[in-house]
């Protein structure tokens, strides 16, 4: 009887073959597809940054012509300054008027650099036509600046001249908000040369003006902001 051992071996040399050979396979397979797992998320972040803006293009910037809206017009007769002025850093036609007040003539304007900029001579406030003017001054700022903190500019009196404390509140105080803030300090009132006089323009910005004495008296003046919030102004 012959031996039944060597197809016994060739039997399991084949069977283990075969089971070598589905292994290969299978780890071939396998590694396939995790490639293509590992690309997809190394992809997914960098579709995400580019989808979402940088701070500096959503923020966006502010002009000085976001502020003061006739800038975009063309200069009228109104524009013109009431005396000399000869400022080298200031766009002469840049230069607009403001709310007309008793005890300034003020006037917004734009530097060589894009600021915004508050030009103002002090009036004495004579009204027979011989008002005394002192001036001008000049106060530039970022218009962004300008947006949060408004522009304050002082003219201090002489014997023979007129002196001003003078301050283009920011946007967002609007009218309603001055008159009742300015009409509670003890005294003030709304005719001719209170003292705190306050005018807006045509398109709402808020300029208050005052002596210098009074000024100092005060301090400073508290107003509302729309958003609720408190803006102080310092007259020191």
């Amino acid at each position: 009887m012959k031996s039944k051992l060597p197809v016994l071996l060739g039997l399991s040399a084949v069977l283990l073959a075969t089971a070598c050979s589905t292994a290969t396979e299978t780890t071939d397979k396998s590694g396939t597809s995790a490639e293509p797992a590992s690309e997809s998320s190394q992809s997914a972040p960098s579709a995400s940054s580019s989808s979402s803006p940088s701070p500096t293009s959503s923020a966006g910037s502010v002009t000085a012509q976001d502020i003061i809206p006739t800038l975009a017009q063309a200069q009228s007769d109104e524009d013109k300054a009431p005396a000399e002025f000869n400022e080298p850093s200031i766009k002469a036609s840049s230069l607009r008027a403001l709310a007309p007040l008793s005890y300034a003539q003020e006037f917004a304007a734009v530097n060589d650099e894009d600021e915004l900029c508050l030009i103002a001579w002090a009036n004495s406030g004579d009204g027979d036509g011989t008002a005394t003017l002192n001036g001008p001054e000049v106060e530039c700022e970022d218009p962004s600046e300008v947006k949060d903190e408004g522009l304050k500019l002082s003219i201090d009196s002489t014997k023979d001249k007129p002196g001003v404390v003078l301050a283009m509140l920011p946007p967002d105080i609007t009218e309603d908000a001055a008159r009742t803030e300015l009409l509670k300090i003890p005294g003030n009132h709304e005719d001719l040369r209170p003292p705190v006089e306050f005018k807006a323009t045509d398109f709402g910005v808020v300029s208050i003006a005052m002596e210098p004495a009074t000024a100092e008296e005060l301090g400073s003046i508290t107003f509302p902001r729309k958003d609720g919030t408190k803006f102080t102004l310092d007259l020191d």
